[in-house]
């Protein structure tokens, strides 16, 4: 056998695994992307509650964060919802869309200015304001 037995098990596993090419609607795009946006604001705010007690967690205590938002229930609104969420929050959806756009620029920039200092990631979102 050319590959021995642990390609031939890497050879079955990726065959079992089915790939499929999916369309999305312009709306669900629309609508992850701005459960994206409240994701990042919900970790904000929730940093800066919960100070404190995260100041000592690996990742600043996003794994606590991340176990209650798969429990938020906007993950399970529809378009619909969400955007009624959005205004019920005095927000719309072009404020959060820019916001989130934001966010991820100026993330970036700081993950390339630590990388070209040979610096960790000192990258902190409560530099981000809305």
């Amino acid at each position: 056998m050319p590959f021995g037995n642990e390609g031939l098990i890497l050879f079955f596993t990726f065959a079992l695994t089915p790939m499929t090419i999916t369309f999305r609607s312009k709306s669900m795009k629309v609508k992850s992307i701005l459960v994206d946006a409240l994701r990042i604001l919900a970790w904000q705010e929730y940093k800066a509650t919960n100070k404190d007690a995260l100041k000592d967690l690996e990742y600043g205590g996003y794994s606590l964060f991340a176990e209650e938002w798969e429990q938020e229930e906007i993950l399970k609104f529809d378009y619909r919802e969400l955007q009624e969420f959005v205004t019920g929050l005095e927000y719309n959806v072009s404020e959060l869309l820019a916001f989130r756009t934001d966010y991820y620029a100026k993330k970036n920039q700081s993950m390339r200015n630590s990388k070209s200092k040979g610096e960790a990631n000192n990258y902190s979102d409560e530099e981000l304001s809305f």
